[in-house]
């Protein structure tokens, strides 16, 4: 059992929130119990979610995506009401990090991944990305490692030269960063999303694009943040993985 202020100070401080604009509140969403013995991590705040984290008896819930957004409206109804409806009737909190957690140099989203695939002589790319080196090899071995990586099935461009060494990796909704692999002559892009552009950017560019999926990409940061927060404090903790193919 742990208290729940000294874990979300904690959180705060380990992923530098105060670093960060972001798209809306870093940290505490919604206030549950005092007391915290059993954690769920996922994804994305939704009432399934909610719902199975409630039935495995947790009194915390920590996700990448929350419910607060600077750009959607503060009316209370719908899909919102019911999320907020399941945390307050089960006293769960909810806390979530998002830009925070992309670009953690230990556990963040693009850390984990470029570690993963072997990447050297990382610097930041788009902000709170990484790019850098892996062992040249043909594209096809380096998309095989990506499937591994991510478990999913990715969408692909295929423009880019036959053997490669420098990537950039971006999670999420990272697309409009293929013209800054471009300039930096990149041999290839990992990112969640793709836009209708895309295609015809990479073929000009001479680029591989390798749109991963959002979900797939953004799994990575939150899962080993469960994990670390179970090794700094006495509580369990489970990561639900609830699937998207976006």
């Amino acid at each position: 059992m742990a208290e729940c202020e000294k874990i979300i100070e904690y959180l705060n401080s380990y992923l530098n929130i105060d670093e960060f604009k972001d798209y809306g509140p870093q940290g505490l969403h919604v206030e549950g119990k005092e007391t915290v013995t059993k954690i769920v991590t996922g994804v994305s705040a939704s009432v399934q979610l909610f719902e199975n984290a409630a039935s495995r008896g947790a009194d915390m819930i920590i996700v990448h995506h929350g419910l607060l957004w600077d750009r959607e409206t503060a009316i209370i109804r719908g899909g919102h009401k019911k999320r907020l409806e399941t945390l307050f009737r089960h006293e769960m909190t909810l806390l979530a990090y998002h830009l925070p957690l992309d670009k953690h140099p230990e556990i963040g989203n693009n850390a984990i991944a470029a570690k993963a695939l072997n990447m050297v002589d990382t610097t930041e790319f788009a902000e709170v990305g990484l790019m850098g080196r892996v062992v040249p090899c043909s594209f096809d071995v380096f998309l095989k490692n990506v499937r591994k990586l991510y478990d999913c099935d990715p969408l692909v461009f295929a423009y880019g030269p036959e053997r490669i060494e420098r990537i950039g990796i971006c999670s999420g909704g990272a697309e409009r960063h293929i013209v800054d692999a471009i300039d930096q002559k990149l041999d290839a892009f990992i990112t969640g999303e793709s836009a209708e552009p895309t295609m015809h950017l990479a073929r000009e560019g001479g680029i591989h694009f390798i749109g991963a999926g959002h979900y797939a990409t953004e799994r990575l940061g939150i899962r080993a943040l469960g994990e670390h927060v179970a090794d700094k404090f006495a509580v369990e903790v489970e990561f639900i993985d609830i699937p998207n193919p976006v």
